[in-house]
Parts: C-alpha cells; sequence; structure tokens
C-alpha cells in the first residue's frame, strides 16, 4: 500500500485548502470521503476535493487525479486522468440533498491484469472504466476547498 491520509472529522471547506501533499499516489489507490452539503451555491461548479500531480487544476495529464465537483444542478462532476485523457469526467446523476450525508468513492484497483477505474456513490457503482494507461504520481497535493 501507497501513502495514506485520513481526516478524521468532519471540517468546512475553504477556497485553496491545501490538506497535504502525498509522496505519490500508485497506480491502484482508493479515495473515499463523505459529504454533507448545507447550501448549494448558484455558481456553476464548486471544488469539493482535488488531487494534482501538476498543481495545476487543468486539463493536461496528471492535473486531477482525481478532483471532485458540486454542480449547481446538486450532482457530482468527477475529473481524473484515464487512458492518457487529462480531463476523462463523467457528471454522476445522483441528485445531491441538502444536509444529507453521501459517501463516495473512486478507486483505480488491478483486476485480472488489467487497471479499473471506479467511482461508488453510496456503495452503488456509477461509472467504471478500464484504465489502459495508469501511472504512478508523485508528489500529489491533496486541496479541499
Amino acid at each position: 500500500p501507497g501513502p495514506g491520509f485520513v481526516k478524521a472529522k468532519p471540517f468546512a471547506l475553504t477556497k485553496n485548502n491545501l490538506v497535504t501533499e502525498l509522496p505519490f499516489l500508485g497506480k491502484e489507490y482508493q479515495l473515499t470521503f463523505e459529504l454533507k452539503v448545507t447550501k448549494f451555491g448558484a455558481v456553476d461548479t464548486r471544488s469539493v476535493i482535488h488531487l494534482s500531480a501538476t498543481g495545476a487544476d487543468c486539463c493536461n495529464v496528471g492535473d486531477r487525479v482525481p478532483a471532485v465537483w458540486i454542480t449547481k444542478d446538486k450532482k457530482f462532476h468527477i475529473a481524473a486522468t484515464v487512458n492518457g485523457i487529462g480531463n476523462y469526467y463523467q457528471d454522476v446523476p445522483t441528485v445531491l440533498e441538502e444536509n444529507k450525508w453521501i459517501l463516495v468513492e473512486i478507486s483505480q484497483t488491478l483486476v485480472d491484469g488489467k487497471y479499473i477505474y471506479e467511482i461508488l456513490v453510496n456503495e452503488e457503482s456509477v461509472h467504471k472504466i478500464e484504465n489502459t494507461t495508469p501511472q504512478v504520481w508523485g508528489p500529489v497535493k491533496v486541496f479541499c476547498s
């Protein structure tokens, strides 16, 4: 297993909040968090978490490894570097509710010799694809903002 990071107590998201820097993120990884939105805004997207091997926002390989936003439509917009695409994204159909906890897991695991990138929301798979170009990233900045 690679390096880990745990923030066990709830905290408010603040703009440009660098919470840690991981020495690397392996070809296999798991990002799991719970989120409770207390109020939705009118802006198009609001960042939740952004892991970046480049320190940049978008859209080159390594900029998003992965990153999660909430849209004004109360849905998740999730992006990562997958299959050589720096901004491979999914708009998750799950509609979010205010003041309700939601569990998100984004992972890449080796299954039968293939790296599988998967997004789960409340333990339900909402997207799964083989990543034919997995990479080891490092160092990786983790922003919760």
